[in-house]
């Protein structure tokens, strides 16, 4: 599990951000942009960035409603294997997720 939430939200922006998506999310927690792209289904966000989004919020809060037939279908490798692992991370606990986050937000500073 994540220790708080501001571990859970540093992992949710690290994983937005493989979809290009790291505005919609800040180390509090999601924008209100965020919120109202979920509210509006994705709205103008492509199908990846819809899933990445949805799984944001699958982690946040329970309310992204994803569903792993959109991840095995529809979804490019690095993101699908973000979000996979850190579905392990977070089984493994709160060093796990630890892990996870300094990988990916490591990729992110790789990238820019």
């Amino acid at each position: 599990m994540f220790r708080d939430d501001e571990q859970s939200a540093r992992a949710c922006r690290a994983l937005m951000a493989t979809a290009r998506l790291e505005g919609l999310w800040t180390n509090e927690g999601p924008t209100l942009r965020a919120a109202e792209l979920l509210d509006a289904g994705g709205g103008p966000l492509s199908s990846g960035e819809r899933i990445v989004l949805l799984a944001a919020f699958a982690f946040w809060n329970g309310r992204g409603g994803l569903r792993l037939a959109d991840v095995i279908e529809s979804l490019d490798p690095r993101p699908s294997e973000a979000i996979c692992s850190l579905v392990i991370a977070v089984k493994r606990g709160a060093a796990g997720v630890d892990d996870w986050i300094a990988e990916h937000e490591g990729e992110q500073r790789h990238a820019s």
